[in-house]
C-alpha cells in the first residue's frame, strides 16, 4: 500500500476540516432520523402529487373559490361488472360488489348508501317542483295519477302533503336514468344511446314511476355495473391508505377473476405513481449503481476499494435528504427518483482524484493541479442545478436544491476524506489497467477531416434548428398508464360525471336571475352537444326550474289540489274533509332557491354548482368533453358577457408550463453566457476547449430532437441544464489537461530528445491522460445514470433522460476535439 505523504497540512488538509465535516453528517443522520421515525412529532410525508409539482396558477378570486368547491381528492369510484349477461355472472358480480364493500370499510366511508333515498324534498318545496315527464298531463291523467298512489303496492299515499305522487315524479327525475336500486345495490347499466344530448334533463324520459317512488326494480339481464362510490377517511396520498386499497381491490380479483373492475378516483393515480417511482428508484437506481460500480472494477480492478470510493455518493445523499426534506417540509416521490441519479455525476469527483493518483502523482501535494479544475467543474454543475430551484414550479425547486446538496456533499468528501486513503502498491504500476485505458484513450486526437466534418455537423444542427418546435401538454406530468386513464374516462362517461378541468362562472343579481340565465344557456350548450364539440356537463339548471317557473307549478297545483282532488276522494271513497286540510299544506308551500337547495340533502350534488355571496348570485356549469372548437366557442360566449367567466384548466396549465419553459431557456442561455465569461477569466485563448463539449452538445441534442419531430418541453431542458453542468465539468478538464505532443508519439522524435523532455512535461502529460480516462469514465457513468431516465414511465423523467443521453453522448464524442 502506497500511504499519503507526510508534508505539513494547510487549509482543507487539516485535520479540523475533516472532523467537522463528519460532525455535520451527523447532523444531518439525527435530522433524517426525526423525519422517519414513526414516533416523530416532526415525521415527514413522501408526497406523491404530480400537482405539487406545478406553481400556483394565476386565477381570478371567484375561479379559486370555484376550484375549491371541487376538491375530491378523497374520493373514488368503483365499478363492478360482469364479463357476460349471464345469471351466473351476474351472481358472481354481486357477490364481488359486497365483498369489496367490505374490504373498503376500513379505510373508507361508503356514501352510496343514501343515494336515492336522499333525494327527497321537504313537503314545503316539493309542490313547487313538477318533473317534466308531468308538465304535459291532463286533468284525467292527474287524477289518474292520484289514483295509482294510493292502490298500486308500494305506491305514495301521501294524501295530505303530497297527493298527487310529485316527490316520486321528482325523484326518479333527479335520477339518472341508467341507475336505479336492485337488491339492495345501486346497478348502473350503460347508456342507451350517446346521442346528441346526454343529459337526462334534456331528454325530457320517461322515468319507470311503477318502480315505486325509492327506485327500485328488477335486475333484468345485461351488461350492468354495481356502483361503489366511497371517500376515504384517511388521505389519497398516505401511503398506508394507498396500499390498503390496492390490497383490497387486488383480493377480489383474485377472488373473483371474472368481474371487470372499472375505477375513477385520485387515490388510483397517485398509489401507481407511487408505486411506479419506487420501481424506478430500485431499477433506474440500482442499474445506475452497478453500471457504476462495473466501470470501476474494469478500470482500477481493486474490489475491496470500490465500497470507499462509493462514500462520496452515500455522504451526498445523507447531506441532501435531510436538509431538502426539512426546507420544505415534505419530499416529493419524484424528488427521490432524481436523486437516484445522483450517483452518476457524484462519482464524477472520486473518479478525477482516482485516476490523478493512479497516473499522474502519488503524494497529497501533487494534488494540487486537481483541485482548481474539480472545483470549477462543482461550481458550474451547481450553476445547472441551482438554474433550477429559480423556476416557479416547487416540484423542481426540490429536485434542484437535492441535486445541488448531493454534489456539495460528494465533494466535500472527496476533498477532505479520500485523499487520506493509501492506495494499493500494484494501482501505480505503469501496466495497470487504469494506464493501459489511459493510453488508449490518449491516442483519439481528430484530424483535420474529422475537423471538417465536425464543422458541417455542427453547421447543419445550427441550420436544423429553425424548425425547432415547443410541446407543452399536460400528458408530460401524467405518470398514469393508459389502462388507469382509460377506466377512468369510461367511468366518467357512464355517469355523465364532468371532470371539472373546464367550467363557466355565471353571476347575476338576484337567485331568480342566476336560474333564468341558467336555463337560458342550456340551448347554446345543447347545440355545442348537437355539433360534437361538447360532452355532458352539470348545472343548476338541471336540478331547479326557474323561480317563475316554480311559482307557477305551485299556482297550479293548489288549483289542482282545489277542483281534482274532491273527484279523486269520491271516486276512492275517502272523507272530502281531506281537502281542505291538503289545501292548508299547500299554502304554506314556497319555491326552492339555490342556496336553501345546496343546503339538503338532495341538492348534495348541487354544492359544487353554487358559490355562496352576499353580493350577488354565483353559479358554475361544469363540463365533461370539450373539443378545442367547443372550448374555443365558450371562450368566445364567455368574453362578449361581463357576467361569465370561462376557465379551462387544462389550457390554462399548458400555458404555464409554456411559460415556464420560455424562463428556462432563457436561464439556460444566462447561464451559457455567465459561464463563458468566468472560463474566459481563466483560460483565455483556450476558452473555447472548455465550451466546445458543453455547447456542442447542447446544439447536436436540439437539433435531434428537431429532425426527430419531437417538441421542446420543459423536461427536456431541465435535461440540457444537466448536460450544460456535466459538458462543462469535462470541458473545464479539457482545457485544464489538454493533450500533449509525447502523447502524439511522434516517429521522427529521437530517443535522446525524448529522454531530454523535463520531468515536469511528463508529469504534465501523465496528468492529461488521467483527465481523459476520468472524463471518459464520467460520461459514461453520466449516460448510466441520466440515460437510464428515458426509459421511465413518467413522460417527465423520460423526456429529461432522452436529452440527457443525446447531450450527454454528444459531449464525449467532442472531449477528443476540446483536447488537442
Amino acid at each position: 500500500m502506497t500511504s499519503p505523504s507526510r508534508e505539513p497540512r494547510k487549509g482543507l488538509d487539516r485535520a479540523i476540516w475533516r472532523w467537522l465535516w463528519a460532525a455535520a453528517l451527523l447532523l444531518c443522520a439525527l435530522l433524517l432520523a426525526v423525519k422517519i421515525a414513526p414516533q416523530s412529532p416532526w415525521r415527514g410525508a413522501i408526497d406523491t402529487r404530480i400537482t405539487a409539482m406545478l406553481p400556483q396558477q394565476e386565477r381570478s378570486p371567484l375561479a379559486a373559490r370555484a376550484e375549491s368547491l371541487d376538491d375530491t381528492a378523497n374520493r373514488l369510484v368503483i365499478l363492478v361488472g360482469s364479463r357476460d349477461a349471464s345469471a351466473a355472472a351476474r351472481k358472481q358480480r354481486d357477490a364481488a360488489a359486497q365483498a369489496l364493500r367490505q374490504a373498503l370499510a376500513p379505510i373508507a366511508r361508503l356514501d352510496d348508501g343514501k343515494s336515492l333515498e336522499s333525494l327527497r324534498l321537504p313537503a314545503e318545496v316539493q309542490p313547487a317542483l313538477i318533473a317534466p315527464s308531468l308538465a304535459s298531463l291532463s286533468d284525467d291523467d292527474w287524477q289518474a295519477r292520484a289514483l295509482k298512489q294510493l292502490f298500486q303496492p308500494g305506491g305514495q299515499r301521501d294524501l295530505i302533503r303530497d297527493p298527487f305522487g310529485l316527490a316520486g315524479a321528482w325523484q326518479s327525475w333527479l335520477t339518472p336514468a341508467n341507475l336505479s336500486l336492485s337488491g339492495g345495490q345501486l346497478l348502473l347499466r350503460a347508456p342507451a344511446s350517446t346521442g346528441s344530448v346526454s343529459n337526462k334533463q334534456h331528454s325530457d324520459k320517461q322515468h319507470s314511476d311503477e318502480q315505486g317512488s325509492d327506485g327500485k326494480g328488477s335486475d333484468q339481464p345485461g351488461n350492468g355495473y354495481r356502483l361503489i362510490s366511497a371517500t376515504l377517511t384517511g388521505s389519497a396520498y398516505a401511503m398506508s391508505d394507498q396500499q390498503a386499497l390496492e390490497q383490497a381491490v387486488n383480493g377480489v380479483k383474485a377472488d373473483y377473476p371474472d368481474v371487470r373492475l372499472l375505477r375513477s378516483g385520485l387515490v388510483f393515480h397517485a398509489s401507481n405513481g407511487a408505486q411506479q417511482a419506487k420501481q424506478e428508484m430500485s431499477t433506474i437506481g440500482l442499474g445506475s449503481l452497478i453500471g457504476v460500480l462495473l466501470l470501476l472494477w474494469a478500470v482500477f480492478r481493486t474490489p475491496r476499494r470500490l465500497p470507499l470510493l462509493l462514500v462520496p455518493v452515500a455522504t451526498g445523499v445523507l447531506f441532501a435528504l435531510p436538509l431538502t426534506w426539512w426546507a420544505f417540509g415534505g419530499l416529493h416521490v419524484l424528488t427521490l427518483a432524481f436523486g437516484a441519479s445522483l450517483i452518476g455525476i457524484s462519482i464524477d469527483y472520486v473518479l478525477h482524484l482516482e485516476c490523478m493518483r493512479r497516473l499522474a502523482t502519488h503524494g497529497r501535494g501533487g494534488l494540487a493541479a486537481l483541485w482548481p479544475g474539480l472545483t470549477l467543474g462543482l461550481c458550474s454543475s451547481l450553476a445547472a442545478y441551482l438554474a433550477i430551484t429559480l423556476t416557479p414550479m416547487p416540484g423542481l425547486r426540490q429536485m434542484g436544491m437535492f441535486a445541488a446538496l448531493g454534489l456539495i456533499g460528494a465533494w466535500l468528501s472527496v476533498r477532505l476524506w479520500l485523499p487520506q486513503l493509501p492506495l494499493p502498491a500494484q494501482a501505480t504500476r505503469e501496466d495497470s489497467p487504469a494506464a493501459r485505458a489511459a493510453g488508449c484513450l490518449a491516442r483519439a486526437i481528430p484530424g483535420k477531416r474529422s475537423w471538417q466534418a465536425l464543422g458541417l455537423l455542427l453547421m447543419a444542427a445550427l441550420a436544423s434548428l429553425y424548425g425547432l418546435r415547443s410541446d407543452d401538454r399536460l400528458t408530460q406530468l401524467n405518470p398514469s398508464p393508459a389502462s388507469l386513464i382509460n377506466e377512468q374516462r369510461e367511468v366518467q362517461r357512464l355517469l355523465a360525471e364532468p371532470d371539472g378541468l373546464r367550467y363557466l362562472i355565471v353571476q347575476a343579481e338576484t337567485d331568480a336571475a342566476l336560474l333564468t340565465r341558467l336555463h337560458a344557456l342550456e340551448g347554446t350548450f345543447q347545440q355545442l352537444n348537437a355539433r360534437q364539440q361538447l360532452g355532458h356537463w352539470a348545472s343548476l339548471a338541471q336540478q331547479l326550474p326557474t323561480l317563475a317557473q316554480q311559482q307557477a307549478n305551485l299556482g297550479a297545483m293548489r288549483e289542482r289540489t282545489r277542483t281534482l282532488l274532491p273527484q279523486v276522494l269520491s271516486t276512492a271513497g275517502l272523507p272530502p274533509e281531506l281537502v281542505k286540510r291538503a289545501e292548508q299544506a299547500i299554502a304554506g308551500a314556497h319555491p326552492l332557491r339555490p342556496a336553501d337547495w345546496v343546503a339538503l340533502p338532495a341538492g348534495e350534488m348541487g354544492q359544487r354548482l353554487w358559490l355562496d355571496s352576499r353580493t350577488a348570485a354565483i353559479g358554475i356549469v361544469r363540463f365533461g368533453d370539450v373539443t378545442a372548437h367547443g372550448s374555443a366557442a365558450l371562450a368566445r360566449l364567455a368574453a362578449d358577457d361581463e357576467s361569465l367567466e370561462y376557465v379551462d384548466q387544462v389550457a390554462r396549465l399548458s400555458t404555464t408550463l409554456g411559460r415556464i419553459r420560455s424562463e428556462m431557456a432563457w436561464l439556460v442561455g444566462g447561464a451559457v453566457v455567465l459561464i463563458s465569461l468566468l472560463l474566459a477569466l481563466r483560460y483565455r485563448r483556450s476558452t473555447w476547449r472548455a465550451l466546445l463539449p458543453p455547447l456542442g452538445g447542447l446544439v447536436l441534442t436540439l437539433a435531434a430532437l428537431t429532425l426527430a419531430g419531437v417538441g421542446l418541453n420543459l423536461f427536456h431542458l431541465l435535461g440540457l441544464l444537466l448536460v450544460l453542468g456535466i459538458g462543462l465539468d469535462a470541458g473545464i478538464f479539457c482545457a485544464e489537461h489538454p493533450a500533449r505532443s509525447a502523447e502524439k508519439g511522434n516517429p521522427t522524435r529521437s530517443a535522446n530528445e525524448k529522454a531530454e523532455q523535463g520531468k515536469s512535461e511528463a508529469s504534465t502529460s501523465r496528468a492529461s491522460q488521467a483527465s481523459l480516462l476520468a472524463i471518459s469514465l464520467s460520461c459514461a457513468s453520466s449516460l448510466l445514470a441520466f440515460g437510464l431516465l428515458s426509459f421511465s414511465q413518467t413522460p417527465a423523467l423520460a423526456a429529461l433522460g432522452l436529452a440527457c443521453l443525446l447531450g450527454l453522448s454528444a459531449t464525449w464524442c467532442l472531449v477528443p476535439f476540446a483536447r488537442s
